[in-house]
C-alpha cells in the first residue's frame, strides 16, 4: 500500500515511521512540486471555486490504486472537499494530530516570551460523513 501526502511540507522521520509500521504502508509519495505549490496557495478570498483542485484530482485519479491511503492537511475547504472526495472513491484519509506545549521565558527586561512547540502524536482517520 502507498500513501499520497497532501500537504504544504515534508512528514517528519517519526511520521514515516508510523506510516510504515502501524499503516503499512510501503511507500510514501508527495505531490509534485507544481501541484505542492497549488495546494500551499489556496487563495484565501472570495468564494470556493472546484477548479483549484482539478489537477490535484487529476494526478491522484492517474496514480493512487484502491488500497491506497492519503494524508490529507492544508486550508480548510481544500481539505474538506479533497477528504470528501477521497473518500467517495473509496480511500482511507488520514490527518496528524499533534500535542501542543506553551514554553513561558521571562526576559531581563520584564517581558515574557511563549514558544509553542508542537510534537506528532500519531495519525488519525478522519471520519466518515453519514
Amino acid at each position: 500500500m502507498k500513501v499520497f501526502v497532501v500537504m504544504s511540507h515534508e512528514l517528519l522521520t517519526e511520521q514515516m515511521t508510523e506510516l510504515k509500521n502501524q499503516l503499512n504502508c510501503h511507500e510514501i509519495i508527495y505531490l509534485p512540486e507544481q501541484l505542492k505549490d497549488i495546494w500551499a496557495n489556496i487563495p484565501p478570498s472570495g468564494p470556493w471555486n472546484d477548479k483549484w483542485l482539478a489537477d490535484i484530482i487529476s494526478w491522484l485519479k492517474s496514480n493512487m490504486n484502491r488500497e491506497d491511503i492519503a494524508i490529507v492537511q492544508g486550508e480548510y475547504g481544500a481539505t474538506v472537499y479533497l477528504v470528501n472526495w477521497l473518500q467517495k472513491n473509496g480511500h482511507a484519509v488520514y490527518y496528524a494530530t499533534t500535542e501542543r506545549q506553551v514554553v513561558e521565558t521571562k526576559t531581563d527586561e520584564g517581558t515574557i516570551i511563549n514558544k509553542r512547540v508542537f510534537k506528532h502524536v500519531n495519525f488519525r482517520k478522519y471520519p466518515l460523513v453519514k
